[in-house]
Order: C-alpha cells, then structure tokens, then sequence
C-alpha cells in the first residue's frame, strides 16, 4: 500500500502507491535517533474531520517530546458528501455503504510506520489509539479486533454498537472482543452531547450505546468491579464550557485501568486544553 516516503526535519512522509489515500505524516520526537524503541499514537478523526483539524483538536505535539513519543494523524476517505469519514461500525460512518476496511488500512499504516527504514524504532508494546467520534468508534473496533496488538485507547465523544447489522439489538454489557487480553481505556465524553449523546441512541434501525454503558462494557472486559468511582475534584478541561467542569470517575480492580472523563454541559466537539492533553497521555504512557 506505502511507496516511498520523504524526510522533513523531524517528520517523515508516508505516500501510497494508489492514489485513494492521502499522505500520512508521522512526527518524530527530538532525538528520535538516541533510543532504541518509541511508543506510537495513532490519533483518528471524527466524521467530517481531517488530519489537521484532529492535530489541533488533540494537541500531541505539545507534549511529544516531553513524553517522547511517535504519532501520526491518518485521513480517512472522502464520502459522496466530501466528508473524511472511517467505516467503524454499523453505526458510523460509512453512510455510502462502501465496505471500505479502515480496519486493515490501520494496521498497514502501524506495519510501514515499524518497517520503514526512515523511522522503524517502534516499541510494539506501546502502540495506542486516540479517536474522537467516529474515530473512537474505530478506536474500540481495532481494540476489540486481534489483527493489531494495541496497548490502549482514549475514546472522545464516541462509544460503540448497539445494534448488528441486521438490526438487532446485541448485548449492551457485551463488546463481543476477539480476545479477552485487558486494555486500558480512558472515555471523554460531554452530557450535553446531542450528536453521540451521553444516554446512548436507539430509533429501532441503528444505535449506539451510552458513555456509562460503554465503560460498563470495557469493566467486564477488563475485570473491573462494577461501577464508576469519583476519584478528584472537578477540573478545568475545555475551552468550550466556563470553568471547572470535568468529573473525574475510574473503575476498581480492573486488570487494565478504565476510566472517565464526563464534561459537565460539555457538547460534541470542544477544545481541550493543553493541560488536558497532559492528562490524556498521562494515562497512556505513564
């Protein structure tokens, strides 16, 4: 799928050899070539998003050589409608019904990124996901998948299906995950959502599950006991809502952490401040 690829500075340009998908930049970290192994993150865009909409949405390369990390930003295809989307799952968002695999176009794009002689140096243990909306629906499906060994996942303003695709409704504490190796999972989500709501959506044809649900269902993956547990006092997230606004809630002796961010009257796209960010790969990383 990758053809050659081109250096600039601290970034390396991955082209594809037919002429569907865009270039992929993936940044490096300053002294990228002073250690052996980095951990990577792929960061995914929402519905009608692009690449450089989601590097200003999630601002990583704040922190990059901080935390030092490689991260690339993919596009997803262009719909009927001119909208970058990912066919994630029956819910959102290949509303063209093109049967596109963005699961598998991930994986090669993770594969290039480890095997090109330009960057390579990919700790394989420490490949995470960050999706807001459609992206984190992406998100949850390649963690569930056991084609890509992901070593976790934050999720914004998405969650996952409710119903398959025959409209049926599935088992809302069940992800129905190819493995049962524990993930860790952080979720961001506003209760004032109206485009993935917060209580989850059903009109008997397609539906997603809500924030809670989607924790309950990464809990019993996990091993967690059951139910959120408020962990810190209200902090300042985004930019989106005036002042301190963000809950901060966790699960118990999970095998892998999950935890959540609920954004009091926050709605579906917000800027997220830079200390939030630090919060995000704090999860990841440390």
């Amino acid at each position: 799928m990758f053809a050659s690829s081109s250096i600039f500075a601290k970034s390396v340009t991955l082209t594809f050899n037919d002429s569907v998908r865009k270039d992929v930049k993936v940044e490096l970290p300053r002294k990228f070539d002073k250690k052996d192994k980095w951990p990577l993150i792929i960061s995914l865009h929402g519905y009608g998003g692009t690449s450089r909409l989601q590097n200003y949405y999630i601002r990583l390369g704040a922190f990059q050589n901080d935390f030092g990390f490689v991260y690339a930003a993919p596009d997803g295809l262009k719909d009927s409608n001119g909208k970058g989307y990912w066919n994630a799952s029956e819910f959102c968002c290949d509303f063209d019904n093109s049967q596109v695999n963005d699961l598998e176009f991930i994986k090669n794009l993770i594969e290039s990124i480890k095997n090109s002689d330009q960057i390579g140096r990919i700790d394989t243990d420490k490949i995470f996901l960050i999706g807001y909306s459609n992206g984190a629906f992406l998100a949850s499906t390649i963690a569930c998948s056991s084609e890509i060994n992901i070593a976790g996942i934050v999720t914004i303003s998405g969650t996952s299906d409710l119903r398959n695709p025959m409209g049926e409704l599935v088992d809302e504490n069940q992800l129905n995950c190819e493995h049962q190796r524990p993930i860790p999972v952080l979720h961001v989500h506003g209760d004032a959502d109206k485009t993935i709501t917060y209580d989850g959506f059903d009109n008997g044809r397609t539906a997603h599950v809500g924030a809670v649900a989607q924790l309950k269902r990464w809990g019993i993956h996990n091993g967690c006991d059951e139910g959120l547990v408020k962990i810190e006092s209200v902090i300042n997230a985004t930019n989106f809502v005036k002042g301190k606004e963000t809950q901060h809630f966790e699960m118990k002796n999970c095998l892998a952490p999950v935890e959540h961010f609920k954004v009091q009257g926050g709605v579906h796209f917000g800027i997220y401040k830079k200390s939030f960010t630090k919060r995000i790969l704090n999860f990841l990383l440390d």
